[in-house]
């Protein structure tokens, strides 16, 4: 589905959410996390509003006005101004909780302790970590001979 139909001086634009998410992606620095763009009408009938919402962490104020003069200037030719918010992502213990995952964890340790007392849950915990590390250590072998194999 097409996120914004435009007539341009260039011709038509088609832009879909996913392809103009794409792009903003490529092109904010490595470091920068895209959360959203949103399509704000604009009072100007030839121009689109587009809103780009990345994070805020450990960018210094410099960065942030060459990364919002980047976009409009990479926007503008289209036919789009490109606003740029700012947020900071939520670092707190009521985050972590509001996973479903970290609740059927929590579910899960409850059920084995019942069923199969502490001996179990030991014994579960105990193959439990050592099949991640083993996954994960494998992994990490995996990578290191392929990156080995490509020459990088």
């Amino acid at each position: 589905m097409y996120f914004l139909w435009k007539n341009t001086p260039i011709g038509i634009i088609r832009v879909s959410c996913d392809g103009l998410c794409e792009f903003a992606d490529e092109a904010v620095k490595s470091k920068l996390r895209l959360y959203s763009i949103t399509l704000s009408p604009s009072g100007r009938k030839e121009e689109a509003d587009v809103s780009i919402v990345l994070s805020e962490e450990n960018v210094i104020p410099e960065a942030k006005k060459s990364i919002e003069k980047h976009f409009a200037s990479i926007m503008r030719p289209m036919g789009i101004k490109a606003s740029v918010v700012w947020a900071s992502p939520e670092k707190s213990v009521y985050a972590v909780l509001r996973s479903p995952w970290v609740w059927a964890g929590i579910a899960s340790c409850i059920a084995v302790m019942v069923n199969a007392g502490s001996a179990g849950f030991f014994w579960v915990a105990f193959w439990g970590a050592a099949a991640w590390f083993a996954v994960h250590g494998l992994g990490i072998l995996l990578r290191s001979l392929g990156r080995a194999y490509h020459g990088r």
